[in-house]
């Protein structure tokens, strides 16, 4: 038989200390993780804002009479991977198909890539019209390179280009178009190369 009511009243009840640090370690190990994963999955917009500057009223009059330098330009330059072809684009909107006659003034822009696959092989061709990932050697990178430099010649300050590719697009390609757009026998041309979330 247990011990009475009377003798329980009376008995030690030894108090148990609860060590509560390892818990509290878990917890903020497992909030830093938290914390530090998902900064990656977090779009974080930036907004380049230039504080308005003063200038002096006599001195603005002098500068309307000298002629003002045009402000820089921005390219904002994209080129873009698919299965059709290689796009190339820009502020102004997309670079047209290049062809070698010159389009006649006011025709409409062609929808297209600006590089179409090369349709020479029949692998080339059958991969355009399954709308499946082509090979390599479909890829004009030469053209793409002459394009590029006629870029780099309207804007010889500008280092920066984006690339963005379909997925499944191979690898290979990937490389020859960054190495088409970075130099062309020693001269630099958009070397700064910002690979697209796609694609990093």
């Amino acid at each position: 038989m247990g011990p009475k009511p009377s003798d329980r009243s009376n008995s030690e009840i030894e108090a148990v200390e609860l060590n509560l640090v390892p818990y509290m370690d878990i917890v903020f190990s497992l909030v830093a993780f938290i914390l530090f994963t998902s900064t990656g999955l977090v779009q974080v917009g930036v907004v380049n804002v230039n504080a308005p500057r003063y200038q002096d009223p006599m001195e603005a009059g002098v500068a309307q009479q000298q002629d003002p330098e045009e402000p820089e330009k921005k390219l904002n330059l994209t080129v873009g991977i698919t299965y059709k072809g290689i796009f190339i684009a820009g502020v102004g909107g997309v670079l047209g198909q290049v062809s070698d006659g010159a389009a006649a003034e006011g025709a409409e822009k062609p929808k297209g890539p600006t590089i179409p696959l090369l349709t020479s092989d029949k692998l080339c061709r059958d991969a355009m019209q399954s709308n499946t990932p082509p090979a390599t050697s479909c890829y004009d990178t030469q053209k793409l390179t002459r394009e590029i430099i006629k870029i780099k010649n309207g804007f010889p300050q500008e280092t920066k280009v984006i690339i963005y590719a379909q997925p499944d697009v191979p690898y290979e390609v990937l490389v020859k178009v960054m190495d088409a757009t970075r130099d062309y026998e020693g001269r630099a041309l958009f070397y700064d190369v910002i690979l697209s979330p796609e694609i990093a």
